[in-house]
């Protein structure tokens, strides 16, 4: 797959190391970015990092599972600023899981994957359409429903959804590069007024 980038990373004392190699771009320089400012994409989603000349704009999507890094490598060669720009997918609870063990005595100080492909719109497969139908039937759940489908599950290369017990509701299990990835309910909130009823997503 010509489009996808192998990233590596690396546990260097406060700051994490990113590497990229492509078939477009070769080889990067390389991104330093402090654990700090990695610590805070967990309460704020979004964060950007500066290393020398060069910029990354780092962007986590809690529904999608993964975290998107918008490198600006810049260099100055005379008095010309010269660069190139390139954004990666990565998953983001098993970068965390690395960037957390690197902490630790004898823990991994690299780590290697490929980008995540960018979807704009997953596979949605209903393994069973009774209760796609019960959704269908009624007007405002109809249309909750469309835009939970296309809002929840962005970044995600396919997701089955299965009949769940709760009314309008869902169990999901996602697919990123073919492999199982994040599982849990699609749940329908109503109340008296269903206007204000809503979609969300519980793990």
């Amino acid at each position: 797959m010509s489009d996808r980038t192998l990233v590596k990373v690396f546990a260097d004392g406060d700051f994490i190391g990113f590497k990229t190699f492509s078939r477009k771009w070769k080889s990067s320089p390389g991104f330093l970015i402090s654990r700090h400012e990695l610590k805070v994409l967990e309460r704020e989603n979004y964060v950007i990092s500066k290393d020398i000349s060069s910029f990354a704009v780092l962007r986590r999507d809690t529904a999608a599972g993964t975290l998107s890094i918008e490198f600006s490598w810049l260099c100055r060669s005379s008095l010309d600023l010269l660069g190139h720009s390139e954004t990666v997918i990565l998953p983001y609870d098993k970068l965390a899981k690395f960037i957390y063990a690197g902490t630790q005595e004898g823990g991994p100080k690299t780590w290697s994957t490929l980008s995540l492909q960018r979807t704009a719109e997953p596979e949605i497969i209903f393994n069973n359409t009774a209760g796609l139908r019960k959704c269908l039937e009624n007007r405002t759940v109809r249309k909750k429903l469309s835009h939970a489908l296309r809002d929840c599950f962005r970044g995600y290369e396919r997701v089955v959804l299965y009949n769940d017990f709760v009314p309008y509701s869902f169990f999901f299990r996602s697919f990123i590069s073919g492999e199982p990835y994040i599982s849990g309910g699609l749940i329908f909130h109503s109340g008296e007024d269903m206007k204000k009823a809503y979609y969300s997503i519980h793990t």
